[in-house]
């Protein structure tokens, strides 16, 4: 890394909006191509490498001038890229599922739900859930693993498992109740 990088990256470790500038110039098309090769979707590659740099100036201070500073951006990237695809894939799992699982007749109350915004709704719940409760409800719910399997992995008792387990899905419940709600009152 030149001199002068080092310094720009010591500027806004400093926060120096200008030397943010700086950076976002000289990365943003760089990141904004990864995303892109990567998802195939331009909005969403546009919205990732905006998050990447808010994350890069919300962490500033963290920020290491001797580092790679290349392959810091790109590692934030890559983890909002996972983020991501693991959203995307749970709620195609969900969608599926509610597919397979819809034995109600097409006037009933379900079909009207925008099934989109109940899908966005139970991911951004699943995010919500403290990282070691999400992590064991991911575990069993898209790895598709028995409790024992989780608790032998994680180095926790089958109790620990199912108890996390429940509390997750009753946090879950209790908000798309409280959604479904909602949207009946709107079309009675």
């Amino acid at each position: 890394m030149t001199f002068h990088a080092i310094k720009t990256i010591e500027a806004l470790k400093q926060g120096r909006v200008k030397a943010f500038e700086t950076i976002y110039k000289t990365y943003k098309a760089k990141i904004y191509s990864f995303v892109l090769d990567v998802l195939y979707d331009k909005s969403m590659a546009k919205d990732i490498t905006q998050n990447v740099f808010i994350a890069v100036w919300e962490h500033r201070h963290e920020i290491r001038p001797e580092g790679n500073f290349q392959s810091y951006l790109f590692t934030i990237a890559k983890n909002m890229v996972y983020r991501q695809t693991e959203k995307m894939l749970l709620a195609a799992r969900y969608q599926a599922y509610f597919k397979a699982h819809n034995d109600v007749d097409d006037n009933s109350l379900e079909e009207k739900i925008d099934a989109d915004s109940l899908e966005e709704l139970i991911l951004e719940l699943i995010d919500q859930l403290p990282e070691a409760r999400k992590r064991i409800f991911l575990m069993r719910f898209k790895d598709g693993l028995r409790n024992k399997e989780i608790a032998a992995k994680l180095a926790v008792s089958e109790g620990t498992v199912e108890k996390q387990i429940a509390r997750s899905l009753a946090h879950i419940r209790m908000h798309v109740k409280d959604y479904i709600a909602a949207i009946a009152l709107f079309y009675v």
